[in-house]
C-alpha cells in the first residue's frame, strides 16, 4: 500500500510540475513580446481583425525596406550627378579661356584634362549600389558603359578625316544623337527602365536614370569634343584645336542647367520618399498600438503571475525533493 501511495504522490507532483512549467513557458513569452501566448483564446475564437493587423504590419515591413532601398538609390544618384557637376563646371571655365592662350602645350593639357574628366564622368555612370548598377536600366548586373579607353578608341574611328570643327560636330551629334555609336556601342546596359520602388498604398518612388538619358549625352559630347582635340592620330592644326577647345567650353556650361534640374528632379523625389518614411513610421506605431489593444498581455499582472508561479514551482521541486527523501528512508 505504501509503495502505490508513493507512486501516486509522485504521479500528482510530476503532474503539477508539467502544468506550472508550462503556465511559466507561458508567461515567459507574455512578458518578452508584451503580447498574449494564445490569441485565438484570448479572442474567443475572433481573430479577423488580428489577421487584418497582422496584415497591415507586414505590408509596412515590406515598404520599409522598399523605402530604405529608395532612399540609398537617390541619395548615390544624388552625390553622383553633384560630382558630375563639379568637375564638368569647373572644366568649362577652364576650356573656354583657350583661345586666350593658344601655345601647343596648354592645348595639350587642356585636351587630355578633358579626357580624365570623360572618363570619371563616364565611370560615374558605372556606379553601383549593393552590387546594383544604377544607370543601366534593368541590367543591373553589368556596367552601364564601356571604359573610357574604349570611347576613344570609338570616337577617334568616328573622326577619322575631320579636319575642322563643323565636320567634327556634325560626326559628334551622329555618335551621341539616337541610334547613335553611344547608344549601340558604348551604352552596355538595357533599354528597359527599372520598375517603380512601392513606397506606400499609394506611393512609388520612380528610379530609373538611364546613361542613355539626353542630359548624360549633352554632357558627354562637349568632353569628347575636348578630349579629341589633341589626339595625334587626327593631327589637328592649333587654330582648329582652339576651336574644339573654345566650344566644348560654352557647350559643357550650357550642358549645366539640364543636369541641374535632373538633380532638382532627384530632390524632389528624396523628399517625397522622407515624406512617405515618416507616414509609414506612424502608421505603424498606430497599428502596433492596436495589436497591443487587442491582443496586448497587462505588463504589470504578467510579470507578478510570472513570479508566483515561479514561486510555486520551486517550492514544488523542495517538496519533491524532501518526499523522495522520506520515501527512500522508509524503504530502508
Amino acid at each position: 500500500m505504501d509503495s502505490v501511495g508513493n507512486l501516486a504522490r509522485s504521479l500528482v507532483l510530476r503532474t503539477n510540475q508539467v502544468r506550472l512549467r508550462e503556465e511559466m513557458d507561458k508567461l515567459a513569452v507574455e512578458v518578452s513580446t508584451g503580447l498574449v501566448k494564445d490569441p485565438g483564446k484570448h479572442l474567443k475564437g475572433d481573430l479577423s481583425n488580428l489577421l487584418a493587423i497582422d496584415r497591415t504590419l507586414s505590408k509596412l515591413d515590406a515598404f520599409k525596406v522598399n523605402v530604405t532601398e529608395a532612399t540609398y538609390i537617390a541619395s548615390t544618384m544624388q552625390t553622383t550627378l553633384d560630382e558630375m557637376q563639379v568637375r564638368t563646371q569647373s572644366l568649362s571655365q577652364t576650356l573656354t579661356s583657350a583661345e586666350l592662350t593658344p601655345s601647343g602645350e596648354l592645348l595639350s593639357t587642356m585636351s587630355e584634362d578633358a579626357e580624365s574628366a570623360l572618363g570619371q564622368v563616364m565611370g560615374a555612370l558605372n556606379r553601383s549600389v549593393a552590387g546594383r548598377t544604377l544607370f543601366a536600366g534593368t541590367a543591373t548586373d553589368r556596367a552601364a558603359v564601356l571604359p573610357v579607353e574604349d570611347m576613344m578608341t570609338a570616337l577617334t574611328t568616328a573622326l577619322a578625316g575631320q579636319t575642322d570643327l563643323a565636320g567634327i560636330e556634325t560626326e559628334l551629334d551622329l555618335f551621341f544623337g539616337p541610334g547613335g555609336a553611344y547608344e549601340t556601342t558604348i551604352y552596355l546596359g538595357s533599354n528597359t527602365g527599372v520598375s517603380p520602388i512601392r513606397l506606400g498604398e499609394n506611393e512609388s518612388a520612380n528610379v530609373d536614370i538611364r546613361a542613355t538619358d539626353d542630359t548624360f549625352r549633352e554632357l558627354l559630347k562637349p568632353l569628347a569634343l575636348a578630349a579629341v582635340a589633341s589626339n595625334p592620330l587626327l593631327a589637328l592644326d592649333e587654330n582648329t584645336q582652339v576651336d574644339l577647345l573654345s566650344k566644348a567650353g560654352r557647350d559643357l556650361l550650357a550642358a549645366q542647367e539640364p543636369l541641374v534640374e535632373l538633380r532638382a528632379g532627384i530632390g524632389s523625389l528624396e523628399a517625397r520618399i522622407e515624406e512617405t518614411k515618416t507616414r509609414n513610421s506612424a502608421e505603424r506605431t498606430a497599428t502596433s498600438q492596436a495589436k497591443l489593444e487587442l491582443v496586448g498581455a497587462e505588463p504589470y499582472e504578467t510579470a507578478s503571475r510570472y513570479e508566483i508561479i515561479r514561486g510555486q514551482l520551486e517550492s514544488l521541486y523542495t517538496i519533491t525533493a524532501r518526499s523522495q527523501r522520506l520515501s527512500l528512508a522508509e524503504f530502508l
